[in-house]
């Protein structure tokens, strides 16, 4: 495993140790492809059993890291209901069910001018979570700079952030990342006591890359080699993200 001074990118990342590992993944083009539309992204059946397989060998230490709701997540997986941390970590779904989150009315104030912006250009789609909104322009690339112009009023003194993504910026809560969301996980039963390993694709899942580093971690992007990131480890998409967690499980079952 990596301490934080590392820096190898390479064609496979090491294997990390199951039973001494908490695995968090990221789910849009990390675990599964991007689809012009969020609510196309389903999982299918060979990865839910994947992700089965990696729990139980693990004894639980396996969730979900993800800009969407928990709710929107438990439709993907469904039947699963996976530990989880939701809107960028502004809920969160521990392994015994407990659960945090903020409320939606951190937005009420943005929600109206947010959506006459989208309404006044056609191609840019309003994704309203509650405690954040997110302006798509996979439709319309050539506003990216007019929505984050936009976006970025809401910012200063309002206890709200903007993320980018990909072709996507987003209104969220200011007190919470994806780092800080795998933090508070990190102090859950079965995750503690273990080494953080978080895979993810985007700019929203650098802060969740820089805590895993920060505390001996492996992190590791997946997409195009070449982008800056804080990941210390590559895979070039979710499909060799799958090959080497199918690899991971098979070893360990084999020894188990």
């Amino acid at each position: 495993m990596h301490g934080a001074e590392a820096l190898t990118v390479s064609g496979s990342p090491p294997y990390p140790e199951i039973l001494k590992s908490a695995f968090f993944f990221d789910v849009d083009g990390t675990l599964l492809d991007l689809k012009p539309r969020p609510d196309d992204v389903v999982a299918d059946e060979a990865l839910r059993a994947l992700i089965v397989s990696l729990q139980t060998l693990n004894h639980g230490a396996v969730a979900l890291v993800s800009g969407r709701s928990i709710r929107d997540l438990d439709r993907i997986f469904q039947p699963l209901r996976l530990p989880a941390a939701g809107l960028h970590g502004a809920e969160l779904r521990f392994p015994d069910g407990g659960r945090i989150a903020t409320t939606a009315a951190i937005m009420d104030h943005a929600r109206p001018d947010v959506s006459r912006f989208v309404a006044e250009h056609p191609g840019l789609m309003l994704e309203d979570k509650g405690a954040t909104l997110a302006v798509h322009f996979r439709a319309r690339p050539d506003l990216a700079g007019d929505v984050l112009t936009f976006m970025h009023r809401f910012a200063p003194g309002d206890n709200i952030a903007v993320q980018e993504g990909k072709f996507v910026v987003e209104l969220k809560p200011s007190a919470f990342d994806k780092g800080s969301a795998i933090k508070t996980m990190m102090t859950q039963t079965p995750f503690s006591g273990r080494t953080p390993v978080f895979y993810g694709d985007d700019l929203t899942d650098e802060a969740g890359f820089t805590f895993v580093n920060m505390v001996g971690g492996l992190s590791v992007r997946i997409g195009e080699r070449g982008a800056p990131t804080e990941a210390r480890e590559h895979l070039d998409t979710p499909q060799a993200l799958r090959r080497e967690l199918e690899a991971l499980v098979g070893s360990s079952s084999l020894r188990a």
